[in-house]
């Protein structure tokens, strides 16, 4: 009984061996994906994204899956980081990251795309999450970090007026949690019985 064992073992770990060394050839083989291939690569992941979460699927498949996703956007970005597409693919990175409670990773390639692409048509909203995560749901709060993402939308001549009066009430209690700004808010505008 235990030479068989041994024997499956050995088995076991000769095939994984000569598994390895096939994939490591096969990788060494294969060319570049290009624009085209790792765009509709993307696209793909993103129709069977959209399917696994219409369906009643495990919250592993679904993880395991927008994981997936992230790996095909990294790629497409790290292979091409100038690309105009590579700001999308850093914004969709940002947002499944967050969608997966990975705040911190979350920011930083909200960050990333801040800074590679300034200009980027979603900007805002990268942004917005950023602050969103910081306040919301990391701890300790970072207060400075929180000032320094609002301050950028207090800059940005492209953001709404009436967006930016808030976030100048909000800077000045910046120390309550959104929670207890939120309330303190509300408690401000309901009319008071009397």
């Amino acid at each position: 009984m235990k030479t068989f064992q041994i024997l499956t073992t050995c088995a076991l770990l000769l095939t994984l061996v000569y598994s390895c060394n096939q994939s490591s050839d096969q990788t060494e083989d294969a060319t570049p994906l290009t624009r085209e291939e790792l765009k509709a690569s993307i696209k793909e992941m993103e129709d069977s994204l959209m399917m696994i979460s219409s369906q009643k699927s495990t919250g592993a498949t679904l993880s395991l899956s927008q994981q997936e996703l992230i790996n095909r956007l990294t790629a497409y970005y790290r292979v091409y980081p100038e690309d105009p597409y590579s700001a999308d693919c850093l914004f969709k990175v940002q947002m499944a990251y967050s969608g997966l409670n990975a705040h911190r990773k979350s920011i930083a390639y909200g960050d990333t795309l801040l800074t590679k692409f300034p200009s980027y048509k979603n900007k805002h909203l990268a942004i917005e999450s950023n602050i969103a995560a910081l306040d919301v749901f990391l701890e300790p709060r970072d207060t400075a970090a929180i000032r320094s993402y609002y301050t950028m939308l207090l800059a940005d001549n492209e953001y709404p007026k009436s967006k930016k009066a808030e976030i100048r009430r909000r800077l000045k209690f910046i120390n309550l949690t959104i929670f207890e700004y939120a309330t303190m808010s509300a408690s401000k505008k309901s009319p008071t019985k009397k």
